[in-house]
């Protein structure tokens, strides 16, 4: 059971008035105003209490609601990040709304019976035999090697800027909401003339930018890069990402960066 501070001490408010309040009916000529006095110093400290109680109730909260905002901040960076590495982030979901909507209680697990056969708890391992034609043949033949040919990017980086071969000045610098422009540079290898590329933009997975270009020469080997400013979206504190595309197709999953606080 959860005993409240405040409950305690206006209880004892109660019964401290109900005590002074009999005294006076059955013994007014006996109190003195020395008795009297220190009852009214009782009370007087009764209600200071209180008022600490109410002070501290109320930084708890406060502290609280801002611990659940850090903790959904932390699990959309961690998304992102996570992301950007090819990891199914549905649990990090998962968990940031659980903090938001409070505790859960979890069922207690299921008891073992001790008298039950220890083998009873063992699932068998399948034989080589149970193990179907067509994954024995997966298995067993390599994969193909990857289109060296095909449209790729390397060295993803992000960036304050870009030099005279549009290439990073800088790799993955401190972002803030002064900066005044957030670059994605990488090197580009394969893209075809006339091949359509593309930035998206995004800040807690909601789109806020898009940019795209046409290529006008083959480019191979050499630094592409898009940017954005304060013009186009303000730099909100908080977890960000970006994808570059080649005719529509991400050519890797979204690289996630941060947006740090002064």
């Amino acid at each position: 059971m959860i005993v409240r501070p405040y409950l305690i001490v206006a209880t004892a408010l109660a019964i401290l008035s109900a005590s002074v309040l009999a005294g006076c009916a059955s013994g007014a000529p006996e109190m003195t105003a020395t008795a009297y006095s220190q009852i009214r110093s009782e009370i007087e400290n009764l209600r200071a209490t209180a008022t600490v109680v109410r002070a501290r109730m109320k930084t708890t909260l406060e502290y609280a609601g801002t611990r659940v905002g850090q903790a959904e901040e932390a699990g959309g960076l961690l998304q992102h990040s996570l992301s950007s590495l090819g990891t199914d982030t549905n649990y990090v979901e998962t968990s940031v709304s659980l903090i938001k909507s409070g505790p859960t209680l979890i069922p207690p697990p299921t008891p073992i019976d001790a008298r039950a056969p220890a083998a009873s708890a063992i699932t068998p391992i399948s034989r080589p035999t149970d193990i179907p034609a067509a994954a024995t043949a997966t298995a067993t033949n390599p994969q193909p090697a990857p289109d060296d040919n095909r449209p790729r990017l390397e060295n993803i980086v992000m960036a304050s800027g870009v030099n005279d071969f549009d290439c990073a000045i800088d790799s993955n610098p401190r972002f803030t909401p002064q900066s005044q422009a957030i670059y994605i540079v990488a090197e580009a290898h394969n893209i075809a003339a006339g091949a359509s590329i593309s930035s998206r933009w995004y800040r807690r997975g909601t789109e806020v930018a898009y940019f795209s270009f046409e290529a006008e020469n083959d480019i191979n080997d050499n630094c592409i890069w898009f940017f954005i400013d304060q013009t186009d979206t303000t730099f909100f504190p908080g977890s960000w990402s970006v994808e570059i595309r080649v005719d529509d197709t991400p050519l890797s999953t979204p690289i996630a960066f941060q947006i740090a606080e002064n």
